[in-house]
């Protein structure tokens, strides 16, 4: 059994080598993220946990996305479902996980996919990262990109305040409350849906009715 292993990882040992010496590199293909880019208009989305808030190119915020790997070549046929979104903060809790909101499509000839969808999710961030199987674009040692797409969503808060509970309840109507209006009341930008943006009122309260008892 020993000597099996140890002809496997002598196999493995030389043909890495023979790679390193024909100039191959054996990480090509493997995302990288500085090589890799994410861009975008600015603006604010609904999220919801049932997945019917604002849709990004519906809003005019689709975000353009090129995946290339440490050779600087593009990436061709990353699925879809290996591009996601998160929050710059981390603050968005994802229905699903990374199903929560995925790529149009999966990349092009030149590395190139869009995303278009709207967010299954609560919580509220003041932008976007773009995550393509697992790596953080922008990430490591290049300077992290945070699109200024905010996210807002109905599902403010979960059990005793913490953090936001998949679904849209009596929880996050009190919440919403504890702010409404504003002005004369400090105001909190989570609740702020729709535009005029900086102040909260009957409008943004009608988009936080429209999706109360939502859920995941």
């Amino acid at each position: 059994m020993l000597k099996a292993e140890s002809a496997v990882l002598l196999l493995a040992g030389t043909i890495l080598l023979v790679l390193h010496v024909d100039g191959v590199n054996s990480a090509s293909g493997i995302v990288h993220p500085c090589n890799s880019t994410a861009s975008s208009a600015t603006g604010v989305v609904v999220a919801c946990p049932q997945s019917d808030g604002n849709a990004l190119g519906a809003a005019g915020l689709t975000i353009s996305v090129t995946v290339r790997d440490n050779t600087n070549a593009p990436i061709v046929g990353m699925p879809r479902a290996d591009v996601w979104l998160a929050g710059c903060n981390f603050l968005l809790v994802l229905c699903g996980g990374s199903g929560a909101i995925n790529a149009a499509a999966p990349t092009n000839v030149l590395g190139q996919t869009t995303i278009t969808g709207d967010i299954a999710a609560g919580g509220c961030d003041v932008g976007v990262k773009v995550i393509v199987q697992g790596i953080v674009i922008g990430g490591g040692a290049c300077a992290p990109i945070c699109l200024g797409i905010a996210v807002r969503s109905p599902d403010l808060v979960g059990a005793a305040g913490g953090l936001p509970d998949y679904k849209v309840n009596s929880l996050d109507l009190a919440k919403f409350a504890t702010d409404y209006r504003s002005p004369p009341k400090a105001y909190n930008p989570c609740i702020d849906y729709i535009a005029p943006f900086g102040i909260v009122d009957l409008g943004d309260f009608a988009v936080f009715g429209r999706h109360f008892n939502h859920k995941c």
